[in-house]
């Protein structure tokens, strides 16, 4: 008898795991089509070769979420690192905007009075207000260094409560042309509040870029002479990233630190 109990508890166990598993009813697909993907870990590889992070430019990937529990729903995003470089930077774009997630190891998606979570029409992948429920990792690799990371990103309620997820893996490998030297790139004073020096040594010619966190070109111009002198005056607080690109060689990379 003991034993019949006891084998009826544990399937019921096995019956309630394979349904929760089966009906979070968040299905979330790669640009809104194939296979769903909740629960499951995404794979790409890229090198300093590839196409999607030509010009140090963020990578970023499209995961659209579908709505199928049966009502409408006021959805959150969680960024988790599971295993991420330092030297990485991220952003989270989920409607109605994109959010630097800073340096923590969780990031939530907004709810307030001024920028509410979206709501998620039921049977579909599109909000309220008409956007698609589009979950969108967007990440600036330091490229300097051939490296793996592993992201999370949870879907939730606006109380916390745990739907669905998936996993974003990122293998980042060298390219053919990274061989050659990179020039030794001095950047000071870091932080900086009104000028900042970029030194190349002895390269000349190179390109000097910096970019914002959002991935905006706000300043380009040539070095010459081993060294450049830049304004940053005007530069909001906040942390930017220098690009050094000399003719025929790797770019490199700098994270600069602005603070009036």
């Amino acid at each position: 008898m003991i034993k019949n109990i006891l084998t009826i508890a544990f399937l019921s166990v096995l019956t309630l795991t394979s349904v929760s598993a089966q009906t979070s009813g968040i299905e979330i697909r790669l640009d809104g089509t194939g296979n769903d993907l909740a629960g499951t870990t995404h794979s790409v590889a890229l090198n300093t070769n590839s196409p999607e992070i030509a010009g140090n430019i963020p990578f970023e990937i499209h995961f659209d979420v579908t709505n199928n529990t049966g009502q409408d729903q006021q959805l959150r995003i969680t960024r988790k690192k599971i295993n991420v470089p330092t030297t990485w930077v991220d952003q989270l774009c989920w409607p109605p905007s994109c959010f630097p997630t800073g340096s923590g190891i969780s990031y939530i998606t907004p709810n307030t009075a001024g920028n509410p979570a979206p709501i998620i029409v039921n049977g579909s992948q599109l909000t309220t207000n008409g956007e698609t429920a589009e979950l969108k990792p967007r990440i600036t690799i330091d490229q300097s260094t051939a490296t793996s990371a592993l992201y999370r990103f949870y879907v939730t309620t606006t109380n916390g409560a745990f739907l669905d997820s998936i996993d974003l893996s990122i293998n980042f490998t060298l390219g053919i042309q990274s061989i050659k030297q990179a020039p030794v790139i001095t950047l000071a004073p870091n932080p900086a509040t009104e000028n900042i020096t970029v030194s190349t040594g002895i390269i000349d010619n190179a390109t000097v870029q910096i970019m914002d966190v959002l991935g905006n070109i706000i300043y380009r111009d040539v070095i010459t002479n081993g060294s450049k002198l830049i304004d940053v005056s005007d530069f909001k607080n906040g942390v930017y990233f220098v690009v050094i690109d000399p003719v025929g060689m790797k770019p490199t990379n700098r994270k600069l630190i602005i603070k009036h």
